[in-house]
């Protein structure tokens, strides 16, 4: 018996008894008791009342592994988790554990001081958010990687309609935005011999409850409490991301998978700049391969973009160009 055994009655919201919950799990009132007190000290919330009993008032905004494995339905993601208050950055963390640890390790960390996404850029992590580091260990060749980043973009969305009615869509190649705005990001890193993937790293830096008052007004950024209108339960959603990632990592490679990662692009069809090691391409943006591709329309020629920094063009910097 344990403090989430307690939890789980009191999770109602209702006043329960220390009576019936303690003949409901066969311990003393006494017991029923310390583990309340476990409960507080954790920051959960707890009224009293002589007659009424316990009621949850309360949950924290922590990061909880009894909480999340407690509600977690996948069968091997994230059953190997570790979290921290605070790391460099959950992938640094994820890439130093690959070698060794199971396929669906889970990283996860309140916050991250340096926090990175796509080209070395720094990342704000405060806390709130949600820095995942999910580590994958798919028998695939190299040329099929992009099937990974495909598959967490699908998942994410869904999760967002599925939870909170929000729709998402995936700016290429590997941000999803809400109303134009970020709300979360995807780093996947990988390592490998010369003919096969040993492991891949995905790193996912997800706006939940946190303050974006301190990030850049050119970021663009936005957090499910903004669009919302209230703070969310960060564990819950952590266990549907992964469960939804699992399901759609089961299914990565098929046809379905790939037909609805390209029905949620925001960027087809825009005029986009494409930021890269080989230099910048401005043009429109066509189509997306099933291997992932951007096919971008420069002049009357069209161009296969496999990788780049993404950014969509309004308008008027069209038509400047």
């Amino acid at each position: 018996m344990s403090a989430l055994d307690i939890l789980s009655f009191l999770n109602s919201g209702e006043w329960v008894s220390g009576e019936e919950m303690a003949k409901r799990l066969a311990i003393s009132r006494a017991a029923v008791w310390k583990q309340i007190q476990v409960l507080r000290q954790r920051g959960y919330e707890v009224s009293a009342s002589t007659g009424k009993g316990y009621k949850l008032v309360k949950k924290p905004d922590l990061l909880d592994a009894d909480r999340i494995s407690c509600c977690l339905q996948t069968k091997w993601l994230g059953r190997d988790m570790r979290i921290s208050d605070e790391v460099g950055s959950t992938n640094a963390v994820a890439l130093s554990l690959a070698r060794d640890c199971p396929n669906g390790t889970v990283v996860l960390a309140e916050t991250q001081k340096e926090g990175r996404g796509r080209l070395s850029r720094p990342w704000a992590s405060p806390p709130g958010g949600i820095w995942m580091s999910l580590i994958l260990k798919p028998k695939m060749p190299l040329n099929l990687i992009y099937q990974i980043n495909m598959a967490a973009s699908v998942a994410l969305c869904r999760v967002f309609s599925s939870l909170f009615g929000l729709d998402a869509g995936i700016k290429w190649p590997n941000d999803l935005l809400i109303r134009e705005l970020k709300i979360c990001g995807i780093l996947m890193e990988v390592g490998a011999q010369v003919d096969r993937l040993d492991y891949a790293v995905v790193g996912l830096g997800l706006n939940a409850n946190n303050n974006l008052s301190g990030f850049p007004a050119e970021w663009r950024t936005t957090s499910l409490a903004a669009q919302l209108g209230h703070d969310i339960d960060r564990c819950e959603l952590i266990c549907r991301i992964l469960e939804e990632i699992e399901v759609a990592y089961e299914n990565m490679g098929s046809k379905d998978i790939y037909e609805e990662w390209r029905s949620r692009s925001l960027t087809l069809n825009r005029q986009v700049r494409i930021t890269s090691a080989a230099g910048d391409l401005v043009g429109q943006a066509v189509d997306l391969a099933e291997d992932g591709a951007l096919l971008l329309r420069t002049g009357d020629k069209l161009k296969r973009v496999l990788a780049g920094d993404c950014i969509h063009l309004r308008p008027m910097q069209a038509e400047a160009l």
